[in-house]
């Protein structure tokens, strides 16, 4: 059994308990009276992905430091990664504005729902959180497994596996964008804190952004309940303009996105060279991607997809 076919069991797995665990779970939350949604949330990522993860690792004997890439970032590595981290925004907003068009942003309206939370916890909910647990689950132990892989098949897949691991189709396309990203950057720089960083700037982004909101909204003296507005009923030319402007911004931040990760590739394969390391190259043959379990979440997520629609 190669590496690739032990972790697309293990996404496979987590793709199941994602579906499967919260109601096999709520037995339990009620029996504790557990009903505070922010604590729910807090709880089934770490049951669903912390646990999980730990359990892999032991049973399957590997190193945590190795397989979860915890190592240092160069200072200038940490520099580059910030700066990606909100360069990219704008070319995920832009996939996600085409996914708008056709799913609710049942995460945007979730985000606005726990709003009212103090910003330190709805930053540690809805950014720390996800950085740590979603990074360990994927740019974590899957990546690890797809090592025999080179790392631009491997972040096709794992930023695949990062879309489907959302169980959202609003999310999936910028979910995917971004996974590739992070995978990318995460063996470049052979640490998943890059990925970490990453994770925690975009979603620390959103949530700055909707308490702002919030904010503003509260002091405006509007007594009328507004009607919630959806990208999904605006008219085709509107449609069209917004994809031309949104476009052409996310095409220019494309160019410094692919500039900053050239440079990233470009320092760490001299500093290797330096340091008299190996480059984190795959030699030889690669392990087989489509196999069982591969084709197994697919389907898994296609008939979830759906169902849910």
């Amino acid at each position: 059994m190669t590496k690739v076919f032990k972790v697309n069991l293990y996404f496979l797995m987590i793709i199941l308990l994602e579906v499967l665990g919260p109601y096999a779970l709520r037995p339990l939350y009620i029996a504790i009276g557990l009903n505070d949604t922010r604590l729910l949330l807090f709880f089934n990522h770490v049951i669903l992905f912390i646990v999980p993860a730990i359990i892999y690792l032991i049973i399957t004997k590997s190193s945590f430091k190795e397989t979860l890439r915890l190592n240092k970032l160069h200072w200038q590595d940490t520099l580059l990664i910030i700066l990606l981290g909100f360069i990219v925004q704008p070319v995920m907003t832009f996939f996600s504005l085409i996914s708008s068009f056709f799913f609710e942003n049942e995460v945007g309206a979730f985000i606005n729902e726990i709003s009212a939370t103090p910003y330190l916890l709805l930053l540690g909910l809805v950014a720390i959180l996800p950085s740590i647990t979603e990074e360990i689950t994927i740019r974590g132990v899957v990546l690890a497994g797809y090592n025999n892989v080179s790392k631009y098949k491997a972040a096709v897949i794992t930023g695949l596996f990062f879309g489907i691991l959302h169980l959202d189709g609003q999310q999936f396309l910028y979910a995917t964008i971004l996974g590739f990203i992070f995978a990318l950057v995460v063996r470049i720089t052979d640490s998943i804190y890059s990925s970490m960083i990453m994770h925690f700037i975009i979603n620390g982004t959103s949530v700055t952004i909707a308490k702002i909101s919030k904010i503003v909204t509260d002091s405006l003296p509007i007594t009328q309940e507004t009607t919630e507005f959806t990208l999904k009923n605006i008219s085709l030319n509107e449609k069209i303009l917004m994809i031309i402007i949104y476009g052409i911004i996310a095409i220019i931040f494309s160019v410094f996105v692919f500039l900053i990760i050239y440079a990233l590739n470009k320092m760490n394969k001299k500093r290797r060279v330096k340091e008299n390391k190996i480059a984190n190259e795959v030699i030889g043959n690669e392990d087989k991607i489509i196999n069982i379990p591969f084709i197994l979440i697919i389907l898994v997520y296609l008939i979830i997809m759906f169902i849910i629609v």
